[in-house]
């Protein structure tokens, strides 16, 4: 078994970034560092048997973080796995809008509407430390991951999962599921096929649990969003009346993914 071939399974497969998800992947069955793995000349039987079993696995295009494990976001490991939605570095853009609202050391309650990972309320969480946070979860599997990067983070003490919305909060914070039903199927294969559908589906145009979300606010609370699309952004500026659209986020691509709301007095 050579490096070199493994990386040509996962080109012919289809995997773009398949020299360094190669490494990755030999690093993590092996338990070793990636200038280690240049240095092998060979494998034992055992060895090549863990590194088969993952390179399989990402040429059946299952994403790398449920392989790995985990999954980077705002510069922080969490762990993920079949169940969870995957965090996305365009979600980031969340954290940037409550920074726009709250100082550092300022005290605040939110809400994380549909948590999955955890990884928005506990980067709040890490990043403003006299926030408190309810973190909504309706998916066993997902709250378990939650509960998984709580306990990686210390932070038992500052949250609570729940399966229903029982308080008022200063913000509600939320990446829902806003894709439209009939665009699930043309997404890629590694998402389709695995990512839990309850987490992508957001209805018929994308816009199913905003109103949902939008209700929970109370006067003078403030809510942020995630978007996927310019109909979405257009829309939900001129959601309510009741509503003041307070600023928008860009992401890496120029689409103003993160919306900041405040809930009129």
């Amino acid at each position: 078994m050579k490096v070199n071939e493994l990386i040509s399974r996962l080109e012919h497969s289809g995997i773009s970034n398949a020299e360094q998800e190669t490494l990755w992947l030999i690093s993590h069955a092996l338990g070793v560092n990636h200038s280690e793995v240049f240095t092998r000349q060979s494998f034992s039987d055992d060895e090549i048997s863990r590194i088969e079993a993952v390179i399989s696995r990402r040429e059946a295009h299952e994403p790398l973080q449920y392989i790995l494990g985990e999954a980077d976001f705002y510069g922080r490991d969490f762990y993920v796995g079949p169940g969870v939605l995957i965090p996305r570095h365009d979600t980031e853009t969340l954290i940037d809008g409550v920074k726009k609202i709250y100082a550092p050391d300022e005290e605040f309650c939110f809400l994380d509407w549909g948590t999955g990972s955890g990884c928005i309320a506990i980067t709040i969480l890490l990043e403003f430390r006299n926030s408190h946070a309810f973190m909504l979860e309706k998916s066993p599997e997902a709250a378990n991951y939650a509960r998984k990067n709580l306990s990686r983070y210390n932070l038992e003490a500052r949250t609570e999962i729940i399966s229903r919305v029982v308080e008022n909060f200063d913000l509600i914070i939320s990446n829902p599921p806003y894709i439209p039903s009939s665009e699930i199927n043309g997404l890629e294969v590694d998402v389709r096929d695995y990512e839990p559908h309850e987490a992508l589906d957001g209805g018929q145009d994308g816009m199913k649990f905003y109103a949902e979300i939008f209700a929970l606010s109370k006067p003078g609370g403030y809510i942020i969003l995630e978007t996927g699309n310019i109909n979405q952004v257009q829309a939900l500026k001129k959601f309510h009346d009741n509503f003041e659209f307070v600023s928008e986020i860009f992401d890496a691509g120029n689409f103003p993914r993160c919306l900041i709301f405040k809930h009129k007095a």
